[in-house]
């Protein structure tokens, strides 16, 4: 990957006000900040002193400037104070809007903890405030995250279509993403069980889709023999969010138009994805689509 420096104009704010991984971007940023320290463990004894890593604090600032009645799929200051006011459980994640290889993610649930704005009489109204997440975010470098796996890489049966933080688990996609069905999510209206959205909710989104009715998708991912693994899923919202995010790494691109997802929206709906803004909906079950086939390692 190129060496570059990091732009700090490129660096973004993006957040799912539903705790998921479809994230929308904060409007007019200022700036983005991380602070993260570990606290030691003090376990001096008789013996002498004893110190050990302990617990790591996280906390996520910004800053910006207030601008009302964004654009759709943008947050602005306002949207912020209602999340806060509710006290939310949000997806955030810190990355360039367009990131190349070496370009440091990183993303995670949390809540917004701290929001306060100014008004200034001569000057426009600003506001500023941090994000404390739960657990240690996930830390991914694009284009590769460590132990040898990039995306796209030709890897145990598919090519990489997503990474976690420590480069050594994901899932791959079957055959650059291309369909293995085409057909209607299923053969009659039904309540499945199947609602999983994130990562990793395909496997028992499948499961639950095959035990209640017959779906030709569902059966083709799980009954597939592709390239000698037999463990392949649908894919979830946030699965196929992912599969198309990082289609220009796969030797070649998407094909259709928009794709199912496993996961259910109601008894007569579930979730596609549509490929050229990478955004859910909700589709008649009854309505044939595309579907790929995804699998964990």
């Amino acid at each position: 990957m190129a060496e570059h420096k990091v732009d700090g104009g490129n660096m973004l704010l993006f957040i799912d006000p539903n705790g998921g991984t479809t994230y929308d971007m904060v409007v007019c940023l200022t700036s983005v900040g991380v602070s993260m320290s570990v606290q030691p463990i003090d376990a001096s004894s008789a013996c002498g002193p004893d110190k050990s890593p302990g617990s790591v604090d996280i906390s996520y600032s910004f800053e910006g400037q207030h601008l009302q009645d964004p654009n759709s799929l943008r947050i602005s200051g306002t949207d912020m104070r209602l999340l806060l006011n509710a006290e939310q459980t949000i997806g955030w994640k810190l990355s360039p809007e367009t990131p190349v290889a070496g370009d440091e993610i990183q993303e995670g649930i949390g809540f917004i903890s701290q929001l306060s704005s100014t008004y200034a009489f001569d000057s426009v109204g600003v506001f500023s405030g941090a994000i404390m997440p739960y657990g240690v975010p996930t830390v991914t470098v694009y284009g590769g995250g460590g132990g040898g796996l990039v995306l796209g890489q030709s890897y145990q049966g598919g090519n990489i279509a997503y990474l976690d933080g420590t480069g050594l688990h994901g899932f791959v996609v079957y055959n650059s993403g291309q369909s293995v069905s085409y057909d209607t999510w299923a053969i009659a209206y039904t309540v499945t069980g199947a609602t999983g959205y994130a990562i990793g909710d395909g496997d028992p989104n499948t499961t639950a889709i095959i035990a209640s009715i017959p779906s030709l998708p569902a059966l083709a991912c799980r009954n597939g023999n592709f390239n000698g693994y037999t463990d392949w899923v649908m894919p979830s919202v946030d699965e196929m969010y992912n599969v198309i995010l990082n289609q220009a790494y796969y030797p070649t691109p998407l094909s259709a138009a928009y794709y199912q997802t496993s996961t259910e929206l109601s008894s007569t709906q579930n979730y596609n994805m549509n490929t050229a803004i990478n955004g859910q909906y909700a589709l008649d079950k009854l309505i044939p689509g595309d579907c790929v086939a995804i699998r964990y390692f």
